[in-house]
Order: C-alpha cells, then structure tokens, then sequence
C-alpha cells in the first residue's frame, strides 16, 4: 500500500494482529495485518510464559484448540517470543461497490493484482469503495463478502448489492442487474472447517469489517520470572511445592529463598556432599581440647555430626518439603501442582528488593491503622513490577470456551516456523493490596457460608491453604454462580476491591483509568495495581500516592459504597461502569464477579442479599 502509520506497542498487541481487519489512517482504505516482524525475546523464560498460556487455553476442550494443545505449550521450541516493531498489512477486502444506489454494482478483484478504477465502468457515476462486510466463522475463518452467482444468469459478473436505505444487513438485498433476480444475503457453510453437531454454527457471519465480533484477541498477563536465575529451580519437580511453602512461610523454609533450592538442584545434580562447614569442625576442635577426646573420640563425634547433618539436609530436601507441605495444610499435591504459577508470582513479588511495605512499621501510621481496620494483611510499593502481556492467538465470531476454535498465530518462516507469541514487558511502579485470610473467613461464616478448612496439622497453615483449594478448577473468566457461593464471595471480595482501589487511585493521580490495569493471584488473596504506560505521566505516579496521598486514598475507597445510578445499580447488578467497570484493557476478567454488596453488604444478582460486607462498621471495618 506504500502507507505509514504509528502505533503503540500495546495497541499493536490488541488492535493490530496478524489476521486483523482496520481503517487505515486519513485514506478510505481497508486494510489486514498479514504478518509482524519484531526482535526475539530471548531474555524472557519462555516455559513460564507458556505454562500461563496454558493455564489460560484449558478451558477450552482440546478439540476447540488443535494447535494450542497441552502437549504442544510445554514444547518451548515450538514457539518465539517477538517485540513487535513492524506490522505489514494489506489491502482487504478487494472487492468494491459502487455507491450509486441505482447501480450498486459489486467489483471483485480478490483473485487480481490490479484495481479497479475510482469510479464505476457501468454507470460512470458512482464511486467505487472497498466493501465493508467480511464473512467470519467461529473456526477462525475470515473471507471477503463475493457477490453470489444469479439463479437464473448462472453468473455473478452482474450482481449489485441493494441496501434499500437500511443500515441493518439483514435488510439488504442482491439483486442481478441484466434479470432482476434478487437473493438476500447469506453467509453459507464454512469451507474451512467441518463443525460438529449444530448445522446453525457451521454457517459463516456477515459483519462490518471492524465490528467487534470479527476478532478476539487473547492474551495472558503475567509477571516476567528471571530466565537464567531460576531454570535450576523451574527444573525441579517439586517447584510447586517449593514456592507454596515459601509463600506460607512453613518453618522449613525459614531463612531460604527460591534461589537457595536452585542452588540445591545443581548440586544435588553433581552429586556433592554437602559435608561438615568449617564452623562444625572448628568447634569439634575446640571440643576436643576442652574435653581432651581421643583420636577415636574426635572421629566418633564428626561421623555423628555428619550424620545430623545429612538428616537436616534431608529434611530440607524438596521431596521432604513437598511431603511436609501436604502434612501442614492438609491439601494435595495435585492442588499446589495446579497452583505453582501464582505462588511462585506471590513469592517473586514479596522477594522484590524494590519494595516497601506499609504494615511492617511500627509503631503503625495513620495509613497502616486504616488499611488493618481495612481487613488488608500487607499494602507494599514495589517500584520495580516486571509485567509481561502476551498475545499468544485469536478467535472469532465467539470469546467464550468452546463455543470458537482458539488459534495461534501462523507460523513464521523466517523463525524456523514456529508459532509467534508477540509480548511487551513494562517495569514500572505498582501497589500490592493482600487481604487478611483470617479474617475473610470470619467474613464468610458471618454470612452463612463457612470456609470448609481442610484438616493439615497447623490450624494457620491450613486456614491460608484453603484459598489456593478454593479456586481449584474455578473458571475465573466466567460468571460464578451460587453453586461455589465460598468462591464467588472470595473472588467478588478481591476483584472489587482491586477495581475500587484502581478507579480511586487514577481519580488521585489524575490518571486516566486506562493508564493503570489490575494483576490478581486470587490464591494468594493478592490483587495488584499498576501503570502500564513505560513513559509519561504515569512514572511514579503511584509511589507519589504511597508517599503523600495513602491515608485519602484508603479512605476514598471506604466512600464508594454508593453509586450515581442507585438505587437502579444496587437492585440489579450492584455493579456498574459508574461504581465498579474498568476498560478491558485494564481489567482482563471481563468486569465479571463484581459487586459492591461483597464490600458493604446487600443485593447480589448470584446469591441474593449479603448480610455484612468486608468493609461494614459492624464487621470492624
């Protein structure tokens, strides 16, 4: 097309995908993304990325992603991590319309490297423009609106398109110039796929070009793990495990970190013997003179020594750890397995060297009073949060699992084939908000649905373990229902305040709200906010508001019990775009799960009227 235009990277990971239909800038032109070129992201741990892509593309039954299946995301070398700098697109759909409504005749070049001039051949009148419907499938098929072939003149080189003044598709009509033969329009079966079962979804749609309905794109949020420092760690089996105890704080792991069990992976690798320190050997010595042992003595007590600590290494083994976990909590191994990504991202987070936390000091601030009578464990600046997006594939005509074919980006030549998966990394400042597990329990037996504690050996430990049990196999990306009522509170609870902490912070920083987006680990009762802008306005906006504003800010957040729409918001979904919505690029659950009821009490549209809310006076808050 020998046109430019710029665009951000986060709207190229949105808006401008391979297979993507947009208005090109200041021309009537109608363009598609055909392929982007970027630079390779080799620094990123692609096995984490991709278990996170995983974890995101499960809810679809496999048969709904042939490509993306469990097998194929934990093969790394299958895929190549781009940063995009350059979209290349094309001129699509090629075929034209001429806009004299008497004439209304339909050009199609699609098969043509040429194009057709600017006004109509048959009536020299009309202009011809680049017709604005595709035909789209929930296969992920796209193919341009031709012109049908006439019952009657058993060709298509006279059909007009008739749009009888209407603005509604269904409304319009084909219509053959030379007999007057007129068909309504109809998208047909897909040729690109054999859909099962329903007849009605094997039939294409008719859409404007730029209609929503075209292209979904999907993407995972997570945050960036070292790629070099923790590959021993990944290797372990027993990972999950390992960050799940670190995050608890089991006393095993007292006074370790995650790089303390990488360590032991390579060694345990080389087959060392840890052996005796210099220290245990310095005061077997001393020993020996005090006490004047004998040779035989001396060697006696180093093999004992030797032997406590071959226990103590044992005990700290992973497998060891791993077995004490499950004892401690009372939960699987299968269940800490499912949940090893968020646990690791929890530990990364509070590992972060670039980090305060509020409700350590002492004694506590005016902020920290409020935030405790909050119900919040831990408020923490992290001035340095590594936030990846990734844009792994898309679908069509359908979001939701199952009812749309999940596809990848088509492999790429010039990488070998490989499947692209285009990321952005933005380091910027963020606000971690955890809530108190002890007393989201006691707010949930408050209403009537106890916590079903599972029965580990430390009453603590398993109080906090029952939050990663409770979200096991729980669709977070849809509507929960009052089957899970424990479930749909705990998240309602996080996901509200997340988005009511946002919304007040944007109004403090004098941000727009699309300038901040929200990280949750609902196993970790951890929601995170943060700027996802790398320049501008945004840079330390937030660390401004933990320095100058937190006290006006937490108390803004206790305000938002009311909405402007009330009491219309409150009896419906008590949750609306005036008290609780986020833009979608802000908020990757879809707005869903959120009431103000879970916060301050009353209507739910799930599980009817919530006695007491988190954050009601009579509840201590």
């Amino acid at each position: 097309m020998g046109r430019k235009m710029s665009r951000g990277k986060q709207q190229v990971l949105f808006n401008y995908l391979p297979g993507r239909t947009f208005d090109f800038e200041r021309v009537a032109t109608i363009a598609k993304v055909e392929s982007i070129r970027g630079v390779q992201r080799t620094d990123l741990n692609t096995a984490v990325l991709l278990r996170k892509v995983a974890e995101e593309a499960r809810a679809w039954h496999s048969d709904f992603r042939p490509v993306l299946r469990d097998e194929v995301l934990r093969d790394p070398n299958r895929f190549v991590l781009l940063d995009p700098q350059q979209v290349q697109a094309e001129m699509f759909p090629k075929v034209f319309w001429c806009q004299n409504r008497k004439c209304g005749r339909i050009f199609d070049y699609s098969h043509s490297d040429s194009l057709p001039p600017a006004i109509c051949q048959d009536c020299n009148k009309g202009q011809l423009i680049q017709i604005r419907f595709v035909k789209i499938h929930r296969c992920g098929a796209l193919h341009p609106l031709r012109p049908p072939i006439c019952q009657r003149c058993h060709t298509s080189n006279y059909m007009a398109l008739d749009s009888r003044g209407s603005e509604r598709i269904s409304n319009f009509r084909w219509i053959c110039r030379k007999c007057n033969y007129t068909s309504p329009l109809y998208g047909g079966a897909c040729t690109e796929c054999s859909w099962p079962n329903e007849n009605q979804k094997r039939r294409m749609n008719i859409e404007v070009h730029r209609s929503g309905r075209t292209f979904y794109p999907h993407i995972a949020v997570l945050l960036n793990i070292p790629h070099r420092n923790l590959d021993n760690f990944l290797a372990l089996p027993e990972w999950p495990a390992l960050a799940a105890a670190k995050f608890l704080g089991i006393p095993e792991v007292t006074g370790k970190n995650l790089l303390d069990f990488a360590r032991w992976g390579f060694d345990n690798q080389q087959g060392e013997d840890v052996g005796l320190s210099g220290t245990d050997l310095d005061a077997l010595f001393r020993k020996q003179q005090e006490e004047n042992w004998t040779a035989e003595q001396l060697a006696r007590a180093i093999q004992n020594l030797r032997h406590d600590r071959e226990r103590e290494r044992r005990s700290s083994t992973p497998v060891a750890i791993k077995e004490v976990l499950e004892d401690y909590t009372g939960v699987s191994s299968q269940t800490w397995e499912h949940a090893g990504q968020e646990m690791l991202e929890a530990v990364m987070l509070l590992e972060n060297n670039q980090s305060r936390e509020l409700l350590s000091e002492t004694p506590l601030s005016p902020a920290g009073q409020i935030a405790r009578e909050m119900g919040l464990n831990r408020l923490v600046l992290v001035t340095d949060f590594p936030i990846i997006t990734a844009t792994y594939g898309y679908s069509r005509a359908e979001y939701a699992p199952n009812e749309c074919r999940l596809n990848p980006f088509p492999p790429m030549r010039e990488h070998g084939g490989k499947f692209p998966i285009f990321v952005d990394q933005v380091q910027a400042d963020a606000l971690l908000i955890s809530l108190d597990p002890e007393r989201v329990c006691a707010w949930l037996d408050c209403n009537g649905v106890a916590p079903h504690i599972p029965s580990g050996r430390d009453k603590t430990l398993s109080r906090n373990a029952y939050f990663v049990q409770l979200f096991e196999d729980v669709p977070l990306r849809e509507t929960l229902h009052n089957d899970n009522p424990q479930a749909r509170m705990v998240l309602g609870l996080l996901h509200t305040m997340s988005h009511l902490s946002l919304r007040q912070a944007a109004l403090l920083c004098g941000l727009e709200r699309t300038s901040l987006s929200e990280y949750l680990i609902p196993r970790a009762l951890m929601c995170v906010i943060y700027c996802n802008h790398r320049f501008g306005a945004t840079i330390g906006a937030l660390t401004a508001l933990f320095e100058q504003s937190l006290p006006e800010w937490l108390r803004a957040i206790k305000d938002t019990r009311r909405c402007v729409y009330d009491p219309v918001c409150r009896d419906r979904e008590n949750s609306c775009h005036a008290c609780t919505h986020l833009p979608e690029t802000s908020c990757r659950l879809f707005n869903l799960n959120l009431s103000r009821a879970f916060l301050f009490g009353g209507p739910d549209p799930e599980l009817g009227n919530i006695a007491v809310g988190y954050l009601d006076m009579s509840f201590g808050g």
